[in-house]
């Protein structure tokens, strides 16, 4: 890993604890295509490659209202990442995917200071379980994401800065006759004590194909972290990770146990070159979010495919 920086600064006491949970997940890249309900059989694969690219200059404070960043100036995010799923045996694949970042968080007038990281992210690891295959599809997934070696003290950091455990449920079916849907819902459990709350985890994604070339998709992504003022939570009586239940001081302002919520809407445009390959271009946008930045970022990709899978059946189908 590598860092630099142009000009040294101190961030204030407060500010540099309430920056590591505003920062906690930022770094999350949107849902990469092909992680849906349908699996490569043994033998096939899917792998992806992209790149994306995000600034921002605001943050939702506790209550969800956008405000500056504290000492004004930019944060900032260039992102190389890949997603690759390979048929292991019948009925279940494993997942292999990390980033390479460049993040800096660059200050405003009078200080105009910077300071820039470069490195690995977090690591996914992961396997999925075929439940129900065909034209509709249910699959369950088992995540892994640990750190990949950065500093996990820093402001900009890599990472969430903390292991988790990551349980999924993915249901996908045909939208008429030219689309799909895909489901996933989902539990995030952060292994570190100091780590952010963990989460529940919520997408959908819909697709629709333009000709036999073209497929446009929309995607809604929520993360929704635990608090005491959350009723989501306490409908479902999770706890704490050992086993109490939630109270007001686990969400404690400007620490790193505040509820992290985010919720994004991403367009993505993919053209089919082949029965192989595919390009695609999208952006993510910030709909609502507590203690987290605001994110528009924008991304580009490149996918290799050799799966049996139709054109109705997810990212990785091919065009039969």
């Amino acid at each position: 890993m590598l860092s630099h920086s142009r000009a040294r600064f101190t961030l204030p006491t407060r500010w540099k604890v309430s920056a590591t949970a505003l920062l906690a997940t930022v770094l999350a890249l949107p849902r990469l295509a092909g992680a849906g309900a349908w699996l490569p059989a043994p033998g096939e694969h899917y792998s992806l490659i992209g790149g994306s690219y995000f600034a921002s200059d605001g943050y939702y404070d506790s209550n969800g209202d956008r405000l500056p960043l504290n000492q004004g100036g930019l944060h900032e995010e260039k992102a190389i990442y890949s997603y690759n799923e390979f048929g292991w045996t019948k009925g279940r694949s494993f997942i292999l995917g990390f980033p390479y970042l460049n993040v800096t968080r660059r200050l405003g007038a009078p200080s105009d200071s910077e300071r820039t990281e470069t490195g690995l992210g977090d690591l996914l690891l992961g396997v999925r379980f075929k439940i129900k295959g065909g034209a509709q599809a249910m699959s369950a997934e088992a995540d892994w994401a640990p750190p990949l070696g950065y500093n996990r003290n820093l402001v900009p950091r890599l990472g969430d800065g903390a292991s988790s455990l990551i349980g999924k449920f993915l249901y996908g079916a045909p939208l008429g006759h030219a689309g799909f849907v895909d489901l996933m819902g989902g539990y995030r459990f952060y292994l570190d004590k100091l780590a952010p709350t963990n989460q529940l985890l919520a997408s959908a994604t819909v697709a629709w194909w333009i000709g036999k070339a073209v497929l446009l998709s929309g995607e809604y992504n929520g993360q929704f972290g635990a608090s005491s003022s959350d009723t989501l939570y306490r409908a479902l009586y999770v706890k704490t990770p050992d086993g109490r239940p939630w109270t007001t001081s686990e969400a404690a302002p400007y620490t790193t146990t505040d509820q992290i919520n985010i919720q994004t809407l991403s367009p993505m445009l993919l053209y089919r070159i082949d029965d192989h390959i595919d390009v695609m271009a999208g952006s993510s946008h910030t709909l609502s979010a507590k203690n987290a930045l605001h994110i528009d970022r924008v991304y580009v990709a490149i996918a290799l495919r050799q799966t049996k899978l139709g054109p109705l059946q997810g990212f990785m189908g091919g065009r039969r």
